[in-house]
């Protein structure tokens, strides 16, 4: 081979290896975004298939099949955060945590085989989160954890208080204060929560993630009343968004653990918090006949959006992308927003307006304000379509990622890609189960299964 032949092939190498990433904690980053900056070949193939002698267990049931009081059927689960083993992957290693044998799982990124067995007291429902060279992780027996990342040797447990009472729950025997936030690592600090039940007292903790103690700026242990807290953590610069499943999300303040209250019309463990700091989440209930996802803003609290058919999305900068029915769809979010607001504030003032011409029926004036109005709403929701980039033909997506310009889609036996600028498909493969958990990390997808499956594509 000449001199540039062979400069050529270092290139290429030295190109792939600095778009390669790790995908380090749940759903890749604290905003639990999904999204990689790896962009993987177009066509893959599978390379191994890891399988647990059970599925998982999941912490709750799932919702009721009806609604007898509303007369719904097939409601919205609100609770569904452990459906699969998540991933995460660092380099040539690949790490989960399981509900079936209540620890963490190390398997070898290239061959499927396993290389060390962490065990806790009771079920690990969220995949350790990976800093510094040590995994972060909390168990249901009550304790968060740290280990070394290669040798699963413990540097710390902690819970946040001495109480040791234990009860049954759908199979397993748990803490009163179960760890079922995941452990989200920011800076120095590991954070965590132990909740369970609304009229036991819950902890908001924030631990120095060095020693496990609630000492030194930034760390605490703050009680909360009347709340459940559970589903992963997710962080914005200054605050901590936790969910409570069929409650609203609460807010803290990530500096002292403050509460700066709640999310309205929100709720269920599926969160995601995009780079504007817009919350999406569930419904606030389970009494709607749709499934649907609610936006809010994550710093005033308010809500901005709701979108109907749908109970998943994937959020990259300035596009949004969701599945509605048996169609996957791609929105560019931020003008759509923008118009939606405008729409809000028109019929803010119209409903307004025809509160005045109960009493003054015959104000010409009002009137034709009111049509006016009436006009503007309708010429914004005929332009509304527009920012709905492509739409395309895709049977109940369950999970989402994305890596580099390319969206992942887990569904009943199948992952699917996608050209994310043009909607266009470019591969699909089979997998065993509904494909909860996407994750893409150093040249392959992981994506872990309601069967107990991790198939690795590559």
């Amino acid at each position: 081979m000449s001199v540039r032949g062979k400069l050529s092939v270092l290139l290429l190498f030295a190109t792939l290896y600095v778009q390669a990433e790790d995908w380090p904690t749940y759903r890749h980053d604290n905003r639990r975004s999904g999204v990689s900056s790896e962009q993987l070949p177009a066509r893959l193939k599978e390379a191994w298939t890891y399988k647990s002698p059970a599925p998982p267990q999941t912490a709750w049931s799932g919702p009721a099949k009806w609604d007898a009081f509303s007369g719904n059927k097939d409601l919205q689960s609100m609770r569904n955060f452990d459906p699969a083993f998540f991933v995460t992957t660092v380099e040539q290693d690949v790490y989960f945590g399981s509900s079936v044998d209540n620890a963490v799982h190390c398997i070898d990124a290239r061959t499927g085989k396993e290389r060390w067995v962490f065990f806790t007291d009771s079920a690990v429902r969220f995949p350790p989160t990976t800093a510094n060279g040590k995994l972060y992780f909390g168990s249901d027996d009550g304790f968060a954890y740290c280990i070394d990342a290669k040798t699963a040797e413990e540097v710390w447990r902690h819970r946040p208080l001495v109480d040791k009472r234990h009860a049954p729950s759908n199979g397993k025997l748990i803490s009163l204060w179960p760890c079922r936030t995941g452990v989200l690592v920011q800076g120095k600090c590991a954070y965590f929560a132990a909740s369970m039940l609304p009229w036991e007292a819950s902890y908001l903790c924030a631990v120095d993630a060095r020693t496990g103690k609630p000492e030194g700026t930034g760390c605490f242990e703050a009680k909360q009343t009347k709340v459940t807290l559970q589903g992963a953590l997710l962080a914005s610069s200054d605050s901590l968004y936790v969910p409570q499943g069929r409650a609203a999300p609460l807010v803290f303040d990530k500096a002292t653990g403050k509460s700066r209250g709640s999310i309205p019309n929100a709720g269920g463990t599926y969160c995601l918090l995009t780079e504007d700091d817009q919350l999406i989440s569930g419904p606030k209930n389970q009494k709607g006949k749709d499934q649907l996802l609610q936006v809010a803003d994550g710093t005033k609290r308010n809500h901005l959006l709701t979108f109907q058919g749908t109970n998943r999305m994937l959020v990259n900068k300035g596009f949004a992308y969701l599945h509605q029915g048996e169609s996957l769809t791609a929105l560019d979010r931020v003008p759509y927003a923008a118009r939606q607001a405008e729409k809000r504030q028109l019929l803010g003032k119209q409903a307004a307006i025809a509160k005045q011409l109960k009493s003054r029926k015959n104000d010409q004036a009002l009137k034709a304000e009111h049509a006016e109005l009436g006009k503007q709403v309708q010429r914004i929701t005929a332009e509304l379509p527009k920012f709905f980039k492509w739409k395309i033909p895709c049977k109940h997506p369950i999970g989402f990622a994305m890596g580099g310009n390319t969206l992942y889609v887990g569904g009943n036996g199948t992952v699917q890609a996608y050209d994310a600028t043009l909607g266009k498909e470019l591969w699909s493969g089979k997998i065993e189960g509904r494909g909860y958990g996407l994750a893409i990390s150093n040249g392959r997808l992981l994506v872990s299964t309601d069967k107990g499956r991790i198939h690795c594509f590559e």
